[in-house]
């Protein structure tokens, strides 16, 4: 199971083999839904979380 948490214009998506999961304003509500869904996983299942941040403009 791997995660991806992911920053957009409006917010935060969690995706998940390339699909888009739920949508969050803030930071902190997206990792908690990844945590959440990683302590549902299977004791043996690899799991992994990536961030992705925009790029601010100089």
């Amino acid at each position: 199971m791997r995660f991806e948490v992911v920053e957009v214009p409006d917010g935060w998506v969690v995706r998940s083999e390339g699909r888009d999961l739920a949508r969050y304003a803030d930071q902190d509500a997206a990792l908690a839904d990844v945590a959440e869904r990683l302590s549902r996983a299977e004791a043996g299942e690899p799991a992994g979380l990536s961030v992705r941040f925009q790029r601010k403009a100089s």
